[in-house]
């Protein structure tokens, strides 16, 4: 009882989710558990680095001490796309000067002096006279001065230190390589069979590339939800359509602010959010958040700020990539996010009941009318929680979505359906005894779930809780029922 306790602080669970990005900082089953403790939702195993062997070690350690800790931790594999790279340097690097004039070459050989090469072979076919060329996240910008049938020439406009396989980044092309490549589909294929919950897509481009990922899923047997990365200017022009075909999306600003001019991107940001919101999908706010704790125990002012922003604005999750990787403060990093949430996410629900939700929302009007009683009965009679008893997932999806003052339980004996909650917004997971999951008439299931809520430390016998539900339950279709209980009541105590 008392690791529910402490877990919801008396009745306040974590509202906002926390992805983080597992690395050699964090392969540890004692920072994995630590990291558990300060916040964690999401594992994110990222497929740019690493090998088969190290991520099937970082799939397993979570799923065991989730397992010890008895909490519902999703995992999401990060695909890598069509990044393109540099390819080896000779001697591991060179100095790029302003001015200077630099080929680019397509081959499988080892960048000079005066020669690069990249993964890409179709660069020069994409790449036209008078387009930039970013290289190491923007650091490096070079302008194409000449095309050739096999090699560019470039003069370096913004020159420094370029390393081997270094990122890079062509703004103003387009890139015709496909988002999912065929190293993706080996990574999905090897992810797929260990059993992650979320594949998040980069360098989506249209809502073809996430229909085409669920295909493949489909055809490995893989009940994964697909996460949008938007990243690339064509994504903001189907935007609309990527999100509802995806299950969720991510602002991955990383690429955004070299890919567009950054000023744009807080303003993108709130556009993505606001989409995401419209179609009651939940959103990763991701890249750069807590920088700085990569090398400093403290945060700066300004990433508190984004943070909070991020939160305010509407983001359901935020990410850490390199804090918790390879950072050298990887704990503090996700108990700094997650003080920060709390501070925010209190004041938000403070203030914020659905404004316009059935109307401004996309979605079944059946499912939002019922959600939105049921947060406005819950305001009324000051309910500890809203419970759900899930099963796809698609009411506690609403209820988070509404950023209402009451937090949400969804209980189910199966961690693996309870896992699909950990990007949804004040949604806390409890598994519950399968042994319980089948009852006989509605009084029979609200004292199941009042039994189940009560003995794990989550409520009093005198709080009152809304309990939203189809009956018979199990079935997948819109709740049909709102019940307002107190939970001594309803589990059968006396007195």
């Amino acid at each position: 009882m008392a690791h529910f306790t402490r877990r919801t602080l008396r009745g306040q669970p974590q509202r906002t989710k926390i992805v983080c990005t597992l690395g050699p900082a964090s392969c540890t089953p004692e920072v994995v558990g630590a990291m558990i403790d300060a916040g964690m939702s999401v594992a994110r195993l990222n497929f740019s680095h690493g090998s088969f062997e190290t991520q099937r070690a970082s799939f397993e350690l979570v799923r065991r001490i989730a397992a010890e800790k008895k909490r519902s931790i999703a995992v999401m594999a990060d695909l890598s796309g069509p990044k393109i790279r540099c390819r080896d340097i000779e001697g591991g690097q060179m100095v790029l000067g302003a001015g200077e004039r630099i080929e680019i070459a397509r081959g499988e050989h080892a960048g000079s002096r005066r020669e690069l090469t990249t993964t890409y072979d179709r660069l020069v076919d994409d790449v036209e006279v008078g387009d930039p060329i970013y290289l190491d996240d923007g650091s490096i910008r070079l302008l194409v001065i000449e095309k050739h049938k096999d090699r560019l020439a470039a003069r370096v406009e913004v020159g420094g230190l370029l390393k081997s396989r270094k990122g890079i980044n062509l703004p103003g092309s387009r890139v015709s390589a496909p988002s999912l490549t065929e190293k993706d589909a080996i990574d999905l294929e090897f992810a797929a069979a260990l059993g992650v919950d979320f594949f998040a897509l980069s360098f989506v481009r249209s809502a073809a590339d996430i229909q085409d990922l669920k295909q493949r899923l489909a055809g490995l047997s893989c009940p994964a939800r697909v996460i949008a990365k938007i990243e690339k200017p064509a994504a903001l022009d189907e935007l609309e359509a990527i999100i509802e075909a995806a299950d969720g999306v991510m602002v991955a600003r990383g690429d955004l602010g070299i890919e567009l001019p950054v000023e744009k991107v807080p303003l993108i940001q709130k556009r993505i959010i606001r989409a995401a919101r419209h179609a009651l999908k939940p959103v990763i706010v991701a890249t750069q958040m807590l920088e700085s704790m990569i090398e400093h125990p403290t945060p700066t002012r300004a990433e508190v700020s984004d943070i909070a922003n991020a939160i305010e604005d509407g983001g359901d999750a935020v990410m850490l990539s390199a804090e918790t990787a390879s950072g050298k403060y990887p704990v503090q990093a996700v108990k700094t996010m997650a003080s920060v949430a709390r501070d925010v996410e209190t004041e938000y629900a403070e203030k914020v009941l659905a404004s316009g939700f059935i109307e401004e929302t996309l979605g079944d009007p059946l499912r939002k009318a019922m959600v939105m009683g049921a947060a406005m009965i819950a305001e009324a009679l000051k309910a500890k929680f809203i419970v759900v008893r899930s099963e796809s997932g698609e009411t506690a999806r609403y209820l988070s979505k509404i950023r209402g003052r009451c937090p949400i339980i969804a209980v189910h004996p199966d961690d693996a359906v309870l896992r699909r909650h950990a990007l949804f917004w004040g949604v806390l997971a409890v598994q519950t005894d399968a042994s319980g999951s089948v009852q006989f008439g509605a009084d029979a299931e609200l004292k199941y779930l009042a039994g189940a809520i009560l003995e794990q430390g989550l409520v009093l016998p005198q709080d009152a809780v809304i309990v939203v539900s189809r009956y018979p339950w199990g079935e997948q279709q819109p709740p049909n029922s709102i019940r307002a209980i107190v939970v001594g009541e309803a589990a059968g105590l006396q007195g």
